[in-house]
């Protein structure tokens, strides 16, 4: 079964949507004591101490999410900067201690708090670090070695010749470890891959902006291998989802060489006493894998172009978003949460336009024509100072909103998100769409992971600009099909993708810290006790 063969993303979709009566007969229950150990430890892997001094992302965050530093010179990269990256993208930034024991909160958000994304660096010799494939541990902040010498020309040609590949000093590659997240959410959770990995990318790309360093999105490789180069090529529990070349001044290129890669494997600890396999998730990720080099160019031929959404109708103009002034990023990546309750409090026109306008300003990435997005974004005003209460769809291109219902949607807008209070409270709820059937025909299957991955990039990117505006966020799960419905006429022909809520907090919360080393592992073959993670 081929990329082109659409019907398993169709059918993977609406096996996963919820709704109303699936929620309610789902006989899912959770076993905490089979919770999986939120780190990837390797027991004999050579360990690479990652510096405890390296620089903050000082950019003010608004202009890092802007991506204005680009147009200076290149930063150059070294084994602090890419320690830099490292933390601020996925680094530990909370510990709370309860009676379940000990949970490490980190840089970006995740499902569940579950964190099942890994990544891994593929780099030439750059200023404190060999050339080799490593393996990041956000806990014991080190990088495993698993394979030395550069093998930056591989993984180019895994992504089709991919020229920012072989250029960049270091590529972080990232991968999704299915069953961390498949343990609370099963099948649904493949999206949750591409969810938490966006989050992720938002951080890597805005930190790596602020040190004036070049990272654009690639999706298009050979899975088989790109897996193999990371060690997890035998694997049925992980898979690489995308990569983000990091492209320094000049530097040593990689020396053309067609190295082999040879099956290796490395002995880690077990993440939980037993895994549940869910073939679902499997089948949809093999049928949205390319197979060769070729494969790979053709795939990226296909990359999108901007569609016009038509309108008619009461608009708002959204002004003045572009002058607001904004903290430090790295400030506001240790202040950012995900928010636990709102307070009914309105948030100001500006803030509304300042979250939208930098959250949309267009990604860098391998299956997008420049200024493409394949993400609409439409939202539920409940309390904006300045914006009558109602269902809107943002227009990006003219920084303009279209009012779809006018209203006070406030237990519509919970009831869209799984009926959660969160929702209903937030001074607004964001829903990123895709016409999904017209990106699936363009992409193919691959073109799911594109979307979905996309909805987490623009989500990651609106909890930075809401937090640096002094507000909170969260992500939501919703009710698929209902969202469409309330929102149509216009939202018809599209799929949801993620909600993002947003207000001011009900309570005053803590900034977190830049927490280096605080988890010891305990490097054994049986699961380690639940509460570690």
């Amino acid at each position: 079964m081929s990329n082109r063969d659409i019907t398993t993303a169709l059918e993977f979709h609406e096996l996963t949507k919820h709704s109303y009566t699936s929620v309610r007969t789902s006989t899912h229950r959770l076993d905490l004591h089979n919770r999986p150990y939120p780190f990837k430890v390797y027991l004999e892997a050579k360990r690479v101490e990652l510096p405890r001094e390296f620089p903050k992302p000082s950019l003010p965050t608004l202009e890092a999410l802007a991506g204005k530093n680009l147009r200076e010179k290149r930063g150059e990269l070294d084994i602090a900067g890419l320690a830099e990256i490292l933390y601020f993208s996925a680094g530990i930034t909370r510990v709370l201690r309860n009676p379940l024991g000990e949970f490490y909160f980190r840089a970006a958000p995740a499902t569940g708090a579950l964190y099942p994304i890994e990544l891994y660096i593929v780099s030439g010799d750059i200023p404190g670090l060999r050339a080799g494939v490593y393996h990041f541990d956000p806990g014991e902040f080190i990088l495993n070695t698993l394979r030395e010498g550069d093998y930056r020309d591989y993984l180019s040609r895994a992504a089709g010749e991919e020229q920012a590949v072989r250029d960049a000093p270091a590529t972080v590659v990232m991968t999704s470890i299915a069953w961390r997240n498949a343990w609370k959410y099963q099948v649904r959770s493949y999206r949750h891959w591409f969810w938490d990995s966006g989050v992720i990318a938002a951080n890597m790309l805005a930190v790596s902006v602020s040190e004036m360093i070049g990272a654009r999105v690639i999706m298009g490789f050979v899975d088989e291998m790109v897996n193999k180069l990371l060690c997890v090529g035998g694997s049925v529990e992980e898979a690489a989802i995308a990569l983000i070349p990091l492209a320094a001044s000049a530097g040593e290129k990689a020396p053309k060489k067609r190295r082999r890669v040879s099956q290796e494997e490395h002995k880690t600890m077990p993440l939980s006493r037993y895994i549940i396999n869910y073939p679902a998730i499997w089948q949809m990720h093999k049928v949205s894998s390319l197979t060769s080099v070729e494969e790979v160019k053709e795939w990226r031929g296909q990359r999108v172009e901007q569609v016009e959404d038509n309108y008619e109708g009461e608009t708002y103009k959204l002004e003045g978003w572009d002058d607001v002034s904004s903290p430090p990023l790295w400030e506001t990546i240790l202040k950012r949460g995900s928010t636990r309750r709102f307070a009914q409090k309105p948030i100001s026109e500006k803030h509304l336009a300042t979250i939208l306008g930098y959250s949309t300003r267009g990604l860098d990435a391998d299956f997008l024509n420049s200024g493409a997005s394949l993400i609409d974004v439409y939202l539920i005003a409940s309390s904006v100072d300045g914006i009558p209460a109602g269902a809107y769809y943002y227009d990006r291109k003219n920084s303009t909103l279209l009012l779809l219902k006018r209203g006070a949607f406030r237990r519509i807008a919970g009831y869209l998100c799984l009926e959660q209070k969160l929702g209903e409270d937030a001074s607004v709820v964001f829903f990123l769409m895709t016409r999904l059937n017209q990106v699936l025909r363009r992409l193919g299957n691959r073109g799911y992971r594109a979307c979905q991955f996309e909805a987490g990039v623009v989500a990651g990117r609106m909890y930075l600009a809401a937090y640096a505006l002094g507000l909170g966020a969260t992500g939501l799960t919703f009710y698929d099909d209902e969202i469409t419905e309330f929102l149509s006429p216009h939202a018809r022909e599209k799929s949801n993708m993620l909600t993002v809520a947003v207000g001011f907090p009900a309570y005053k919360a803590r900034s977190g810290e830049i927490l280096l080393g605080v988890v010891k592992h305990e490097r054994r073959m049986e699961y380690p006790q639940i509460g570690r993670g």
